[in-house]
């Protein structure tokens, strides 16, 4: 392998100068000879780097040439100058100061350290050329939780022992699930509303991997725990028995960027869009593909423009449904689609950003079913593929089995197997805006603004299948009735249930400190407001932690962030909420979490 050009050479001769050639020129063999080691320091390092493979014998060769080559014309252009005769035997070499033979040292040996380092000379064919392209990152955190539910929330009384707040999430979950209480009592799952919960301990670990294939194609791998598949935590629940945990793949997603300005990708990606924690769960992840164009408005100032859009697959369904039946139904899959644009001013002083973004849901709403008539064997009605595939709690909801009794048993006789669909449709508006205002080096005052509204919403649509469909949630009882058919016609001034909801949603937030406190020293505070109507967004999707999850919720949230060494820091957060319409259900969580990224 040849170590350097001639110009790179000349490089390394340069800071010789004339005493430097004059040395060179003043070699006794010429370097192809074998010949005993030579008193000249140049001379030398050029025969150690010819015999490790440095440098080749013909460059070597070419280098010692001119050097004799700038010799004699030093000679011949220097002053005449009569030099006392040499006797027999004994070679004259000039004086090379020790100022350049430390040059000549020092320049040789950051040149071939720098080659080195760049070829792998250390551990030739040790290290595979891939790995150069990959890299692994992860993080653990280690949480303790504390749940607290207000006593005058909703909830079984010595009057009432039965009252509570339906579990339709499990009764989905596990349903069909029979509500007729005569031939299934106490058989409704109803969720937790009084019973305090303290020093709940739990971990995340994450693992992700990173290959970069090409200049234009990058592709990711992440596995994390998680207590099940819910698709907004991935949080596991310690103890157990000391069983193991599990394992799920996260994400698994392929970026393309065929050019600097325009990319998208396909697969199992995060949250592709600019947004915060009011519409989506930070652990949310989406499943489809994106496109992306990003363009400079005024490149000079910073300002830019990004445009997204993405196709996200909800759920499929099964193609074989109804199972008991020859004929099958027109298999509808169920869709998300976004689009957003925000723009983007960064200088010195501060970072701003502001995006307006559209989401579609479709065939996510519930249907209501063909007459259904189990009591002869049917086993599945003909819209059970409608019901949600995850639910956390807040959007009203509806039983979409129109099953008909079996005529051979008494009136209320008959058991009523139900699942619970979404009543409303979901097209989400969602305008988001950031301003980030750089106090220091380190610090940073940020403040955001995210409003989002259900433009489906329509309150008439609460009685949309009348009689048949009916809201069962969301609804504020007469004191001392147990009516709660909204739906039903009445005598003018006669007292009715009402139905409550909502389609907007808003969050005002403010953190002030450092921007990422990972080490000793650092800090920030973030505090918070969130109002979230029961019908503003699906209920699936978003935050897991505040009110534990879904919407109908408003309250406050504030969180304290201290950096304990590098990479690692203590998280403290409390966040209050209680209901925004219907039966009370206040719920407060406090959460210590120790961090630590990789």
């Amino acid at each position: 392998m040849t170590f350097a050009t001639n110009g790179r050479r000349r490089r390394l001769l340069g800071g010789v100068g004339l005493a430097g050639a004059l040395a060179l020129g003043a070699a006794v063999a010429p370097a192809q000879a074998e010949t005993a080691p030579s008193d000249q320091l140049s001379v030398n390092l050029l025969r150690l780097l010819v015999k490790q493979g440095v440098v080749s014998q013909s460059s070597a060769d070419e280098l010692l040439a001119e050097a004799e080559r700038q010799t004699a014309a030093g000679r011949a252009a220097a002053p005449m100058a009569t030099a006392p005769p040499v006797a027999p035997g004994v070679t004259r070499i000039p004086y090379v100061p020790e100022v350049v033979k430390n040059q000549i040292r020092d320049e040789i040996r950051q040149e071939v350290m720098a080659q080195a380092r760049s070829e792998n000379w250390a551990q030739p064919e040790q290290i595979p050329e891939w790995t150069r392209r990959v890299s692994i990152s992860g993080d653990l955190r280690m949480r303790d939780q504390f749940e607290v539910y207000s006593k005058s929330n909703i909830g079984p009384s010595i009057s009432q022992p039965g009252e509570g707040l339906i579990d339709f999430a499990a009764l989905n979950a596990n349903g069909p699930t029979d509500i007729n209480y005569i031939t299934n009592p106490g058989g409704l799952p109803f969720i937790n509303t009084r019973k305090d919960r303290y020093n709940q301990l739990s971990l995340r670990a994450r693992l992700a991997v990173q290959a970069e294939v090409s200049d234009q194609i990058t592709a990711k791998l992440r596995i994390a725990t998680g207590q099940n598949n819910t698709p907004v935590s991935t949080s596991q629940i310690m103890g157990g028995g000391l069983t193991k945990k599990q394992l799920w793949l996260d994400q698994a997603y392929v970026e393309v960027r065929p050019q600097p300005w325009i990319g998208g990708a396909v697969g199992r990606m995060p949250n592709p869009f600019f947004t915060t924690d009011l519409l989506y769960d930070p652990d949310l992840n989406f499943d489809g593909g994106t496109a992306r164009a990003r363009i400079g408005l005024l490149p000079d100032h910073g300002v830019t423009l990004t445009g997204i859009y993405g196709a996200f697959l909800l759920d499929y369904q099964d193609g074989n449904f109804p199972a008991n039946s020859p004929n099958k139904m027109g298999v509808k899959t169920k869709w998300m689609f976004g689009g957003q644009g925000y723009l983007e001013w960064a200088n010195d002083r501060f970072d701003w950003r502001a995006g307006a973004a559209f989401y579609q849901f479709q065939y996510d709403r519930g249907l209501l079913s063909e007459p259904c008539y189990l009591y002869t064997g049917v086993r599945e009605c003909s819209t059970d593929f409608t019901r949600p595939a995850f639910m956390q709690k807040g959007n009203t909801l509806f039983l979409i089995r129109n099953v008909v009794p079996d005529p051979s048993l008494a009136e209320g006789l008959a058991p009523n197997p139900q699942y619970a669909g979404l009543l409303f449709d979901y097209d989400i508006l969602n305008l988001t805006t950031e301003f980030d205002l750089k106090l220091s080096a380190r610090r940073s005052l940020v403040l955001s603004a995210d409003y989002v509204r259900n433009t489906a919403y329509r309150y008439r649509d609460a009685c949309r299948y009348g009689q048949s469909g009916l809201p069962v949630n969301n609804v504020i009882t007469v004191a001392g009735s147990d009516d709660t058919n909204v739906c039903a016609t009445r005598a003018p001034g006669a007292p009715a249930p009402r139905f409550r909801s909502g389609p907007n949603a808003f969050m005002l937030r403010a953190t002030y400190g450092d921007r990422a406190p990972e080490k000793l020293g650092q800090w920030s505070l973030t505090g918070g407001y969130k109002h979230i109507a029961a019908d503003s967004m699906i209920d699936a999707y978003t935050d897991s932690d505040f009110h534990l999850g879904g919407t109908n919720a408003k309250g406050y949230f504030i969180t304290a962030t201290v950096g304990v060494l590098n990479g690692a820091n203590i998280q403290a957060r409390w966040l209050s909420a209680k209901e925004v319409s219907g039966p009370p259900l206040s719920i407060d969580v406090g959460q210590i979490n120790l961090n630590v990224k990789f």
